[in-house]
């Protein structure tokens, strides 16, 4: 009998476990069955608080197919929610350990909503970081086909592998059929997230991502960083821009200092999971 939390970051949600509730358990098979939607509780992934030598906590996370992860944005904003629900740390602004290096999270709570704002970093572009299969300085706006129509598709690690495409078709558009497709072409060996983009604004871009080990969700923090980049970096956007996914609304800003992610979580639900 373990017992667990369960959040979400704009419909993006999360079974959360202490270590010490799971300790000696393979954490990809206990993903793919807590993470099930028919079978465990249901959730996109899976995450494990852990002590830390190099922050204040560690977080680690599994998507619901198993597979590690270096970051999730949605999971680190819940997972901070937890940290300080649970009172394991103690302070507004606290450091995670991720796979992807260590986020710094500045937490509020108004008017019954908690806010974080994560330092997500700085994209990196080099190929052979991303990684992708082939070796050059970037991959930006480079003709990808997929089934029946040709993707202009920009790639980029921004705490893990993504792809952004900017579509005009966004509402009627197949992300199923499409973003599984992309996920798995052979540019990309270890799989990449598909991030499906309409601009509205120079000040706000509609999103809708194919998650890579999750499939379709209603948010991806790290997905709407990647869309705000490289929307940037191609003049279509600002480098404050409001972020409109399925779930709700993200605020990310571009500085000098990194990557900075805005956004809500909530605790959904507390339980013991039967293994």
């Amino acid at each position: 009998m373990l017992k667990f939390e369960k959040y979400h970051g704009l419909g993006n949600d999360f079974i959360i476990f202490n270590e010490e509730e799971v300790k000696g358990l393979d954490y990809s098979e206990l993903a793919m069955k807590v993470c099930h939607r028919n079978f465990g509780i249901g959730a996109d992934g899976m995450m494990v608080v852990a002590k830390s030598e190099k922050a204040d906590i560690r977080m680690i996370f599994y998507n619901a197919d198993g597979s590690e992860a270096p970051m999730c944005g949605n999971g680190v904003r819940c997972f901070s929610h937890f940290v300080r629900n649970n009172k394991l740390v103690e302070k507004d602004v606290m450091s995670v350990e991720t796979l992807a290096g260590n986020m710094i999270i500045k937490t509020d709570e108004k008017d019954g909503k908690y806010l974080a704002r994560v330092n997500m970093g700085m994209p990196i572009f080099e190929t052979e970081n991303i990684p992708m299969s082939i070796s050059e300085k970037d991959f930006i706006e480079r003709k990808i086909e997929s089934y029946d129509r040709e993707f202009s598709v920009s790639a980029l690690f921004m705490g893990t592998t993504h792809s952004v495409t900017f579509v005009e078709d966004l509402e009627t558009l197949d992300i199923q059929k499409y973003g599984r497709n992309l996920e798995i072409n052979p540019l990309f060996p270890k799989r990449t997230n598909v991030n499906f983009s309409k601009v509205i604004s120079k000040n706000r871009v509609d999103v809708k991502t194919w998650e890579r080990g999750a499939g379709y969700t209603f948010a991806c923090g790290t997905g709407a960083c990647a869309v705000v980049v490289i929307g940037n970096l191609t003049g279509r956007l600002d480098k404050s821009v409001e972020v409109r996914v399925p779930g709700g609304k993200l605020f990310i800003e571009l500085t000098d200092e990194g990557v900075f992610m805005t956004g809500e979580s909530k605790k959904i639900a507390e339980g013991h999971y039967f293994k």
